[in-house]
């Protein structure tokens, strides 16, 4: 079983380094951003969602390639997307409802906690985008 995730660990980070320098760099953005979640995590919901997501996709492209070795990174990446990152936007969101930056009460770890949590739902909805795009293009 070990021998199984190394091998299917090899096989993504190779997938990865073919992938264009823009993506990588793209990829690059959105780990840092998402690992922010970190600085976030005991008082803010939302930041745990953030970090679930990363952990999902982490988990679910290892749990992919090694169910599906012949399948790319790509594919596999599009799929943890479509399946678990709507709802997790959608939680994120639901969480920060009572959210604004123009709030007089906020602190500066608010504001930089809402400009963040944007930042990250930005970052995921435009990915979803292109994942979305991605699974029109195989079905065609």
């Amino acid at each position: 079983m070990l021998d199984l995730a190394r091998e299917s660990i090899t096989a993504l980070q190779g997938e990865t380094a073919s992938y264009p320098q823009a993506v990588q760099i793209w990829m690059k953005v959105m780990g840092g951003s998402f690992l922010a979640s970190v600085l976030f995590l005991y008082s803010r919901i939302g930041a745990r969602w953030i970090l679930a997501a990363l952990l999902l996709n982490l988990l679910g492209l290892l749990i992919g390639k090694m169910a599906f070795p012949d399948e790319s990174r790509t594919v596999l990446g599009t799929y943890v997307h479509i399946l678990f990152w709507p709802a997790i936007l959608w939680a994120i969101w639901r969480s920060a409802g009572d959210l604004s930056l123009s709030r007089k009460e906020n602190s500066f770890f608010d504001r930089v906690y809402i400009i963040w949590l944007a930042w990250a739902s930005l970052l995921m909805s435009i990915s979803l985008f292109f994942d979305f795009r991605t699974v029109i293009s195989m079905w065609s």
